[in-house]
Order: C-alpha cells, then structure tokens, then sequence
C-alpha cells in the first residue's frame, strides 16, 4: 500500500470533552490523503471511548495508541516515529483544522514541485484563528523571516518528514517552548524551505501551558539561546513573568 501524503498527529491526556471536534475536523477534510494518529497517554476519563466511537468512520486511516509519556513533546515524538506521511502535521486535541487545511497544503506542496524547487526539507504554514470560550478574537500570521520575534503558529505547520528523521524532533527537555526551539533550530541551521500558505489552517483555544509565565520565561530563554534576546531582555522577560504571576495568584486569594 502507498504511503500517504499525510499524517496528521493528536497527542492527548483526558481530552473526553475537547477531543470530539478534533476528530470531526479530521475526519471531514477535503482532502482525503492521509493518516490518523492519536497519541494517548494513558488517559483515565473517556477519552478513548469518544476515539474508539469514530474509529470505523476513518475506515482504516485512523490508529490508536495509549501509553503512559514524559509530556506533550515526548507524545509527539512518539507520533512522529510512526507516521509514514510525506508531510506530518500536529493538531492537538483541544484544537481543531479547517475542513480545507490539507486541500490548502497539498496544492502549496505539490505547487513546489511545479516550479522544480527541492521540497525534500520543507516546513509549510498558515495562519491560525485564536478563539476565547469558542469565540474568534483575531487571526493570526507570522511570517518566517521574523521567526523568534514572533512564532509561527505551530498548530498550522506541516513538517517533511525527511526534516524530522535527517535533523531530529522536539527537545524533551523542554515543557512548553520545544516547538519554538524546534523552529529556531530548523531555521537557523539547516536547509530547510519554510513555505507560508495564506489560508487559515488551524483554530486555537487560548490557554494552556504556553500562555502561562511559566511558558513565557521558557520561550524567553529560547529566544536569547538563539540569539534572538540579550541576556537583559531575556532577564526581564522572566523578571516581568513572575511579577504578572504573582499578580494572578494574589487575585485569586
């Protein structure tokens, strides 16, 4: 059987009530070229029952595993080693793509080939819609050329496989900024061709790890690794974190 053009990937932990819209935008893609993994770790609610009950409508294209991780980076790694995709895409599960998110990407992918430019390494993005309690509050793009100024949305992203396997994954060490580094990294030291796609890809619930200080003071440190921060600015980002912090937590006595 050949290979699909696509794996998408969804990495989750007791995801039973946001994983159902996932796996609804998945699986109602235009485009029909890919494979499904889902990356459970371990979950104790009813996230795999909700899986399981869409398991036969993918009709072969979805496939399931369920192990204990070390965190989020460690379940997408995990993904990554499985998927016999071209392109590797990663939607998590409180996430969800547009129903022409792979269209969009395989006409900018296959668009590369017309023209003759090499596409062994090659990360393609979009733009992404932010939401808050479901409601759209702005789209948003940034470009590559100012990578580490600003992030590039990594829910739109779709990662050649021959980038994952010639230059590696996600740092585990890192709990929130691993896909901030990833990029960096990529960008800064390899070949890679970063292609923007300008169609929305992917819709984003504010919250979570990487909206927290926590996820601030890690990227921070990324970008002065990278160069991106002096020592003092990535100092203040951290020092001006921690205030906003404690701020939270004194509101919440």
């Amino acid at each position: 059987m050949a290979s699909p053009l696509f794996t998408v990937i969804t990495v989750c932990y007791n995801s039973e009530k946001t994983i159902e819209r996932t796996l609804q935008s998945v699986l109602n893609q235009t485009e029909q070229d890919y494979e499904y993994l889902i990356i459970d770790g371990a979950s104790s609610d009813g996230t795999l029952d909700v899986v399981r009950r869409y398991e036969p409508k993918f009709r072969g294209r979805l496939h399931i595993f369920s192990e204990k991780d070390n965190g989020i980076y460690d379940a997408m790694n995990k993904g990554i080693a499985k998927a016999s995709g071209d392109l590797i895409g990663l939607v998590n599960s409180d996430d969800y793509y547009e129903l022409d998110a792979l269209e969009n990407m395989k006409k900018a992918y296959l668009g590369l080939t017309s023209t003759n430019e090499t596409h062994d390494h090659v990360i393609l993005y979009g733009m992404q819609r932010r939401l808050r309690n479901s409601e759209e509050i702005e789209i948003e793009f940034v470009n590559h050329r100012i990578l580490g100024e600003g992030m590039i949305c990594h829910p739109t992203c779709f990662v050649s496989r021959a980038v994952y396997s010639d230059f590696g994954a996600y740092d585990t060490n890192y709990r929130s900024a691993a896909d901030l580094d990833f990029l960096l990294r990529i960008k800064n030291t390899t070949d890679t061709q970063f292609v923007p796609v300008y169609h929305i890809i992917s819709n984003f619930e504010l919250g979570g790890m990487s909206a927290s200080g926590r996820g601030a003071r890690e990227a921070a440190r990324v970008r002065c690794k990278y160069g991106v921060y002096s020592k003092t600015r990535m100092n203040y980002v951290i020092f001006q974190s921690r205030i906003i912090d404690f701020v939270h937590w004194v509101k919440r006595l």
